[in-house]
Order: structure tokens, then C-alpha cells, then sequence
């Protein structure tokens, strides 16, 4: 599991991957990246 191999809980994960939506969503590369990932892709 990705929280296991980055040494988090998978609650700081979450968070951090929240975190990440919220502060790079409009880059042009983090939105390329995204929309890689299904439409039901939980973050």
C-alpha cells in the first residue's frame, strides 16, 4: 500500500493527497496527470 511504503497512516495520506488537489489544481501537469486517473477515482 502507498501509505505503507511512504511511512503515513492512511488518514496523512489522504490528507496529503487532498492537500495536493487543492494547491495544484490548476497546473497544467498535475491536470494531465488526473485526468489519466478514472472519472471515479476517489481524490
Amino acid at each position: 500500500m502507498v501509505s505503507s511504503a511512504l511511512d503515513m497512516d492512511l488518514d496523512e495520506l489522504l490528507q496529503t493527497l487532498e492537500r495536493l488537489r487543492d494547491v495544484c489544481a490548476e497546473d497544467p501537469e498535475y491536470r494531465q496527470l488526473r485526468s489519466a486517473l478514472p472519472g471515479d477515482w476517489p481524490l
